[in-house]
């Protein structure tokens, strides 16, 4: 078997569109912060933009990343809508 532990999730505090995303979702989230981005400054940068991305589409009442479009990413880049 070559399978990873699972990741303790009650100190993991992920954002609530990507918690309640399936587990390939969530998985691909954090690996993304902690394998692709290894300088810590940029982790927390990008995690801290990620973070108000995420709130922004939280607040115009998205509740799923399928819902989610490249528009939104323009219009909160923007702060638009």
């Amino acid at each position: 078997m070559n399978q990873l532990a699972p990741l303790p999730s009650p100190s993991l505090a992920l954002p609530a569109l990507i918690a309640s995303a399936d587990e390939r979702a969530r998985l691909r989230f954090l690996e993304f912060f902690a394998v692709t981005i290894r300088n810590p400054h940029t982790r927390r940068a990008y995690a801290r933009a990620a973070g108000e991305f995420l709130a922004w589409v939280a607040a115009r009442g998205i509740t799923s990343l399928a819902g989610l479009q490249p528009l939104h990413g323009l219009c909160c880049k923007n702060r638009e809508a």
